[in-house]
């Protein structure tokens, strides 16, 4: 494994989009707070977090404990986690550790903007963020 994460951030109207390549592990906490300190919000009046996994190669217990983690305080600072691009396997994975009861799960960036835009405009689907 001991592939280095590389992080890529598109900031949009209000969000952030961040895209994850390369395992996410407890080497990944250091860097990603290197761009983004989520215990303090997005900042600039931003609501909304995409994190976009698809070219992230293996996520440990750690890599999962900070998945849970940046989505819980985001509902507490008020902004909304998005995960796309996972595989089946860690779809199953998310699930089963309570993941999903924080964040919503999208095949890409394009599905979770098209539910933000939703969002945005007030269409809400089943009372899910």
């Amino acid at each position: 494994m001991d592939s280095m994460l590389e992080l890529s951030v598109v900031p949009f109207d209000s969000g952030l989009s961040i895209t994850l390549k390369g395992d996410l592990d407890q080497q990944a906490e250091p860097k990603i707070r290197s761009i983004l300190n989520w215990e303090e919000g997005l900042g600039d009046g931003r609501r909304y977090l995409i994190l976009n996994l698809h070219e992230v190669n293996f996520i440990n217990s750690a890599g999962m404990a900070l998945l849970i983690r940046i989505a819980r305080t985001g509902r507490k600072r008020d902004y909304h986690t998005f995960i796309c691009g996972a595989s089946a396997h860690y779809q199953k994975l998310f699930r089963m550790v309570g993941l999903t009861e924080y964040v919503m799960l999208y095949p890409d960036d394009y599905a979770a903007m098209q539910r933000i835009e939703a969002l945005e405009s007030g269409v809400t689907g089943a009372g899910q963020v």
